[in-house]
C-alpha cells in the first residue's frame, strides 16, 4: 500500500503534518493515514460506478424497448392478416364473420392465440363499451405461454416477448368523425378497422397465476381501410342524376341524343359530345331512333349533380373538404354549346376538382352520404313545422355526422342478429323499437330517407289527441298516421326540393322549378354563391306536399336512383335492384312487361310508399293507390316493384333454381315468405328463348321451377371475380356451364342506353317502355361480365342485387371495379395506450 502513488500523495499532503502534531510517532500517523486512503478509494470506486451504470441502464432499455417493438410489429402483422382474411367476408356480405363467435377470457390459457370479442370501454361509444376483436397472449420466442415465472439468475436471464391485439370497427374514418361500432348488429356499416398492438418482454414476471401483469413496452397501431366492397374505375362521365326533376323526360319531346363522337379530359373523364342530329330538334319518335338504338342515350341536360359546398354559406372551394354544416348545390351535368354539341360540367365530373365533393352513396341504411365520409344530408328538425306554433319555413339540407344504421338490408332481416330469427308477420326484419329509442339514430337524427318519387324522410310527427291533455304534444314517428279529422291534426311529412336563394341561409319559399324547369345553357351561378344558386332544400313538416316537385304520377322516372343504390330495397324487402339502382318493376302501373324504374323505397317507419296519399293531403281511407304496407286499410294491396326469389348461395356450385313472382293482394307486410292474408302472385317468364327476348307478366303463379319452362331461371349470386355469372338470373334453358366469353347462357339485362354488342335487331323498339319515357326494358342477352356504351361507360347491367358498392353517388351504372385496401401504420410509446387515444 505504501508503494502505490495515492498513498504517496496522500503522504506528502498531510503525513509531514501528522507526523509534526504527534512528534514524529508513527503509530498513530499510520492508523490516520489508513484510514484516510480507505476513505478515498471508496469515494472513487462509488464515482466510477455511477459512471458505469448510467451507461449500462440506457443500453439495457434501449435493449427492452426494441425486443416490445419486435413483438408490437408481430401483432401488428397478425392483426392485419386478419382482417385481410375477413375482407373477403365483407365483400360477400357476411358481416357476423368480422366479429369471433368465442368470447374472451384471458384466465384460460386455451384462448390465448384464438381469436375472440371481449367488451372494452369505449369513450366514442354511446354505451361507454364497445365489442372488439382480441388475441390475448401470443408468444414470439417462448411457448410457455407465461405460465411460469422468470428467472432472474444469469444463467436463464432471456427475456420472454409477446404481444396483445385489439380491433375496432369504424363506419367511417377515425380521424375524421368515424365511430365505434358498439356491437355485432352493425357489422354491416364497418368501412375502417383500426388495429392496436401491445408488446410486452416478461408480462407476467410471477408467472401466470400469480395475478401480476407487467405494463406493455411499446405499442403499434394500424388503421385499416376496407375496400368499400367494390371500388369504381371506369371511363367516363357516369349518367349523372337528381331526385330533383320538375319537366320529368317523359313530358318532353326529344329525351335522346344520338351519339356521333365523344371526347375525354385528362383525367378520362367525359368532356363533349357531338351528336348525330341538330340537339334541339324534337326526337321523340321511333324514326329518330331507329338510326341507331346502341348510340341512343338520354340528353344528359336533363340531369343534375349533387355539391357539397365547402362552408355552412353554400361557396365551394376545390381545394378544401366539406364539413358539418356544409350545405348542398345542384348544377346541371352538361349544357349545350352548339347545335350538335354538348359540354360537361367540371362540378359534376367524377375525377375532376370537385370529385371529394360531387360523389353521393344512398346507403343500404336509407342514409345519402358524401362518399368517402361520415357526413349524412341532414332534413330540418321538428321545430320547423306548418301545426303547432312551429317555425314555418324550409331551409338548406345540411351535411351533419351521421347516426346509428338500422333496416331490413342492415341486419339483413334477422330481427335478432345471430340468432338466425327472420322476420315475423307485420315486422320490419330489423329491431325499430331499438332504432326509436336511440337518440342517434339516423332516424332520430332526421337522416333517414325512404323515396317515393323523391327523397321522403322517413320520420313522421304527429301530435296528441284534441282536447286532451297531450293535444300540443309532439310524438316524432310514433302512433298511427291521421289525416285531418276532428280528433286529430293531420300527420306532418318531410322531403327535398331544390330553389334558387342567394345563400345557404336564405329562407327558402318551396317554389319547385326555379333551377331545373328547362332545358337552358345556365349552370346556376359560379363558385361564388348569388341568385343563381341552386341548393337543396328540405322542406318543414308539413301535412301536404305543395309546391316542390312531387308528383303523384306514378310512371315518373326522377333519375334519383343514379345515386347509386335503392337504399334498403333488395332480397329482404322483395325487390330486385339493378347495377344502376333501378328496381325491376311490373311495368307502369301493372302493366304487361318487366321494365326498370326507380325503386320505392318503403322505409319504416313512415313508409313512404304506403302513405303517399296521406303526403298529398288526401284523406286516408279514400286513396287509390294499392300497397303492401303495416295495415290493411287505404286499399292497400300490391306495389309493382314488389318481386320475390329463392336466393342461391356463393360459388358456381350454389346457383339456385327460381322463379319470379310478383306479389298481389293484401300481404300486409313486406316480409319474405309470410303474410297475414292471402296473396295472389303474377309471374314474370320470357317471352322467348334466343337474345332479344324481353319478360312479360301473366297472371297467376309461375309453374314450378324446371330447367324446361321459360319461367325458370338459375339465380347465381358471388361466383369469383370476372366471372360472367355474379348476382345474375339465368334463363335455366340456355346454360350452357361455360364462365368465361365463349358461353351462349342468356342473363337477364336491363337495357340502358348504347350497350355495345347487344342485341337490338331482333327488337330494337321494344326495348324502352315508350320511346318519350326512359324506362328500359329487361331483356334476355347473352352473360357477360361486364358491358360498355357509346359513351365509354362501363357497367353490369346484368348484375341485380349485387353486393351494394359504394359507387359514386354522380354516377348511374356503376362500372368494372377492383377491390382496393390500404393500410397506414403508426407508433405509439407506452404511456400513450389508453382508451382515449384510441378511442376505446
Amino acid at each position: 500500500m505504501k508503494e502505490s502513488v495515492l498513498w504517496r500523495r496522500l503522504d506528502r499532503a498531510v503525513g509531514t503534518r501528522l507526523r509534526a502534531r504527534y512528534k514524529n510517532k508513527e503509530s498513530g500517523v499510520a492508523m490516520v493515514m489508513a484510514l484516510m486512503f480507505i476513505l478515498v478509494v471508496l469515494l472513487t470506486s462509488t464515482l466510477l460506478l455511477g459512471i458505469l451504470l448510467s451507461q449500462a441502464l440506457p443500453y439495457r432499455n434501449n435493449s427492452r424497448n426494441a425486443q416490445g417493438k419486435v413483438a408490437a410489429e408481430a401483432g401488428l402483422q397478425a392483426g392485419l392478416s386478419f382482417l385481410r382474411t375477413t375482407e373477403s367476408y365483407y365483400e360477400t356480405g357476411n358481416y357476423d364473420k368480422l366479429m369471433p363467435a368465442t368470447t374472451a377470457d384471458p384466465s384460460k390459457t386455451s384462448l390465448d392465440e384464438t381469436y375472440a370479442v371481449e367488451t372494452a370501454t369505449a369513450s366514442s361509444s354511446a354505451t361507454g363499451t364497445a365489442k372488439v376483436v382480441t388475441l390475448n397472449y401470443v408468444p414470439v420466442n417462448d411457448t410457455t405461454s407465461g405460465t411460469t415465472a422468470v428467472s432472474t439468475s444469469s444463467s436463464t436471464h432471456d427475456q420472454k416477448l409477446s404481444y396483445r391485439i385489439q380491433i375496432g370497427y369504424y363506419d367511417g374514418d377515425p380521424n375524421a368523425g368515424g365511430k365505434l361500432i358498439s356491437d355485432a348488429t352493425k357489422l354491416s356499416a364497418v368501412k375502417y378497422a383500426v388495429v392496436v398492438s401491445y408488446g410486452y418482454v416478461n408480462r407476467y414476471p410471477d408467472g401466470r397465476t400469480a395475478g401480476t401483469e407487467a405494463d406493455p413496452v411499446r405499442t403499434a397501431a394500424a388503421m385499416y381501410k376496407f375496400g368499400q366492397a367494390k371500388e369504381n374505375i371506369r371511363k367516363g362521365i357516369p349518367v349523372v342524376g337528381s331526385p330533383m326533376r320538375s319537366i320529368p323526360m317523359e313530358d318532353e319531346g326529344a329525351p335522346w341524343i344520338l351519339v356521333e363522337s365523344t371526347t375525354t379530359d385528362s383525367n378520362g373523364d367525359l368532356d363533349t359530345i357531338t351528336t348525330k342530329e341538330r340537339i334541339d330538334e324534337s326526337h321523340g319518335n321511333w324514326d329518330y331512333l331507329w338510326e341507331g338504338y346502341e348510340k341512343a342515350v338520354p340528353d344528359p341536360r336533363n340531369s343534375l349533380c349533387f355539391v357539397a359546398t365547402t362552408d355552412s354559406d353554400g361557396n365551394i372551394d376545390p381545394n378544401k373538404s366539406a364539413g358539418e354544416n356544409s350545405a348542398v348545390r345542384l348544377f346541371r351535368a352538361a349544357v349545350q354549346t352548339g347545335d350538335k354539341t354538348l359540354q360537361y360540367s367540371e362540378y359534376c365530373k367524377k375525377s375532376g376538382k370537385y370529385s371529394k365533393l360531387n360523389q353521393w352513396v344512398y346507403g343500404n341504411d336509407d342514409s345519402i352520404r358524401l362518399k368517402d365520409t361520415n357526413f349524412c344530408m341532414t332534413g330540418l328538425d321538428t321545430s320547423y313545422r306548418t301545426l303547432h306554433g312551429g317555425k314555418a319555413q324550409d331551409g338548406a339540407i345540411r351535411l351533419k355526422t351521421c347516426g346509428n344504421s338500422y333496416s331490413p338490408a342492415v341486419s339483413d332481416g334477422k330481427v335478432d342478429p345471430g340468432t338466425g330469427a327472420t322476420w315475423q308477420p307485420g315486422g320490419q326484419g330489423y329491431d325499430t323499437d331499438a332504432e326509436l329509442n336511440d337518440p342517434n339514430s339516423l332516424l332520430n337524427k332526421y337522416q333517414k330517407w325512404g323515396f317515393f318519387l323523391g327523397f321522403v324522410n322517413a320520420g313522421y310527427v304527429n301530435f296528441g289527441k284534441k282536447g286532451t291533455a297531450d293535444e300540443n304534444t309532439l310524438y316524432y314517428s310514433q302512433g298511427e298516421m291521421h289525416s285531418n279529422s276532428g280528433e286529430y291534426d293531420h300527420t306532418m311529412f318531410q322531403t327535398m326540393y331544390a330553389q334558387r336563394i342567394a345563400n345557404a341561409n336564405s329562407i327558402a319559399s318551396a317554389k319547385w322549378g326555379q333551377c331545373d324547369a328547362n332545358l337552358s345553357s345556365k349552370q346556376y351561378g359560379s363558385d361564388a354563391t348569388g341568385g343563381d344558386s341552386c341548393f337543396l332544400i328540405s322542406t318543414q313538416w308539413t301535412s301536404q306536399f305543395s309546391d316542390n316537385g312531387h308528383t303523384s304520377a306514378g310512371n315518373i322516372r326522377t333519375f334519383a336512383e343514379s345515386l347509386g343504390s335503392g337504399g334498403e330495397a333488395g332480397w329482404n324487402t322483395n325487390q330486385i335492384v339493378s347495377d344502376s339502382g333501378a328496381c325491376m318493376s311490373s311495368g307502369n302501373n301493372g302493366g304487361s312487361v318487366a321494365i326498370t324504374k326507380q325503386c320505392f323505397v318503403n322505409a319504416a317507419p313512415g313508409y313512404s310508399y304506403c302513405y303517399s296519399t296521406l303526403m298529398y293531403g288526401a284523406d286516408m281511407a279514400g286513396g287509390s293507390w294499392q300497397y303492401p304496407c303495416p295495415i290493411t286499410s287505404n286499399n292497400v294491396q300490391s306495389k309493382f316493384d314488389n318481386i320475390i326469389y329463392d336466393r342461391g348461395t356463393d360459388g358456381i356450385d350454389g346457383k339456385k333454381l327460381t322463379t319470379l313472382r310478383m306479389t298481389w293482394g293484401q300481404s300486409g307486410d313486406r316480409n319474405y315468405g309470410a303474410s297475414t292474408a292471402t296473396i295472389n302472385y303474377r309471374c314474370i317468364k320470357a317471352n322467348g328463348t334466343t337474345a332479344g327476348s324481353w319478360l312479360t307478366i301473366v297472371a297467376g303463379n309461375c309453374p314450378t321451377a324446371s330447367v324446361g319452362n321459360d319461367s325458370s331461371f338459375y339465380r347465381f349470386e358471388f361466383v369469383k371475380e370476372g366471372s360472367v355469372y355474379n348476382y345474375k338470373f339465368v334463363l335455366a334453358s340456355s346454360y350452357d356451364g361455360k364462365d368465361d366469353a365463349t358461353t351462349n347462357s342468356l342473363c337477364l339485362t336491363e337495357m340502358t342506353n348504347g350497350l355495345t354488342g347487344a342485341d337490338y335487331a331482333s327488337n330494337g323498339t321494344n326495348y324502352f317502355y315508350s320511346v318519350q319515357k326512359y324506362a328500359p326494358k329487361v331483356v334476355l342477352q347473352k352473360c357477360t361480365e361486364s358491358t360498355e356504351n357509346v359513351l365509354g361507360e362501363v357497367s353490369h347491367p346484368q348484375q341485380w342485387n349485387g353486393v351494394k358498392r359504394e359507387n359514386a353517388g354522380i354516377g348511374g351504372s356503376t362500372g368494372s371495379y377492383t377491390t382496393q385496401v390500404t393500410a397506414s401504420v403508426s407508433y405509439a410509446s407506452s404511456k400513450y395506450v389508453d382508451a382515449a387515444n384510441w378511442k376505446w
